[in-house]
């Protein structure tokens, strides 16, 4: 089954969510696991390619945009993630119809209040249905 985790920020503002996915894709990739980032569009995964080439300085996450290249960690939007991922990390308010296909779905939640709202109505979409929940406060 499934295992679903968020991890709650109490900072807001443009680029939790983002960083908090880089962490935990970073983590994830080097315990060889295979990451798909499932991003709002496709100017999002843009927007996200282009942060992770530049952030942190003193790492490299090894990423690529869906269909456009074959990383550890794929950056994706929309339609079907494919087969071969272990790890979803969902920056949409949505939960994503492929959710449960994944052994990991990761959920960012930053301290702004309308994420956090979005947050709560996807926890309860989680655990409704069964699936095991868990969060981590990251501070």
């Amino acid at each position: 089954m499934t295992e679903v985790t968020f991890y709650l920020s109490n900072k807001s503002g443009d680029g939790v969510r983002q960083a908090l996915a880089w962490r935990i894709a970073d983590k994830a990739q080097k315990q060889g696991r295979l990451v798909y980032i499932h991003c709002r569009d496709a100017d999002h995964a843009r927007q996200l390619d282009d942060q992770f080439w530049q952030a942190p300085a003193t790492g490299f996450l090894p990423h690529a945009i869906q269909q456009e290249g074959k990383a550890p960690v794929i950056l994706g939007h929309g339609g079907d993630p494919g087969d071969h991922h272990d790890v979803l990390i969902n920056l949409t308010d949505q939960v994503p119809d492929f959710a449960s296909r994944f052994q990991r779905v990761a959920e960012m939640i930053s301290g702004a209040e309308n994420e956090r709202q979005a947050g709560r109505e996807r926890f309860r979409f989680y655990r409704e249905r069964g699936f095991p929940v868990t969060t981590h406060e990251l501070g």
